[in-house]
């Protein structure tokens, strides 16, 4: 009874969190809320150490082999049980200066038109109503994954709040420098903006996944495959969770 309960304590203390290069939990849900409001984005930073009470290993994982994670440095992290939570990679930064870029623009130019950019179209909208919006959306409406509904909602919404939308329309941001302020859309729109947002899909964090020994429990679209236990297909102790996930939300 004592080496079981022994061997659970170390159990315990060897609960480590892989986390890619940060110290800390970033709540990304807060963010376009922290872009007009800044202490939001400083209750949004909170220490693994704060919550944890096991090892945090600030390093990139690089593969799985065995029983052991291996990092990109080549040092291993052995495990008896892992959980893969891996999300989507968040192109869209805790930047703090954004509030003041926001607030000293005449003109603000958001491109996506999924649930971060019209988040952040209504933030700005509603927190600085003198403000030019113009939202630019590739799809035929906004919200496609929340439904036709959902979509036509949110353009009224936007457009009773003076925000100009354009659907359909594409902006190439690759081809802008910094300090560009004319921007040109697919069909040859011109908008002009102080400054600009790329609020666009954000690609999952499982590339390091696809040359790893679970490459085969990945879907097409770079989702790991689990059973209603969140077990990852064909694996006895390996599970996942969060947007990696081949689970659909709602």
């Amino acid at each position: 009874m004592n080496e079981s309960k022994k061997r659970c304590d170390a159990l315990k203390r060897r609960c480590d969190a892989l986390k890619r290069r940060k110290e800390y939990l970033e709540i990304p849900w807060t963010n376009m809320r922290s872009k007009v409001e800044p202490s939001v984005a400083e209750k949004s930073l909170i220490n693994h150490s704060d919550y944890l009470s096991g090892q945090v290993i600030t390093a990139s994982a690089a593969d799985i082999s065995g029983e052991a994670v291996i990092r990109t440095e080549g040092r291993l992290v052995e495990y008896t049980y892992l959980v893969i939570a891996a999300a989507l990679e968040y192109l869209i930064s805790f930047t703090f200066p954004d509030d003041v870029k926001i607030k000293y623009s005449d003109s603000i130019l958001i491109v996506g038109g999924e649930p971060s950019g019209v988040e952040l179209a209504a933030e700005i909208a509603v927190n600085y109503p003198d403000n030019k919006v113009t939202l630019v959306h590739d799809r035929p409406r906004l919200l496609e994954s929340a439904g036709q509904k959902a979509g036509g909602k949110a353009l009224l919404w936007l457009r009773s709040k003076n925000v100009e939308v354009y659907l359909e329309q594409s902006i190439d941001l690759e081809s802008m420098s910094e300090g560009d302020r004319l921007y040109r859309t697919s069909s040859g729109i011109e908008i002009t903006a102080d400054c600009c947002f790329s609020c666009l899909d954000r690609p999952l964090s499982s590339s390091w996944i696809r040359g790893s020994e679970l490459k085969d429990c990945l879907d097409n679209d770079g989702r790991l495959m689990v059973d209603v236990n969140l077990r990852v297909k064909g694996q006895l102790n390996i599970f996942a969770a969060g947007d990696i996930i081949d689970i659909p939300v709602g």
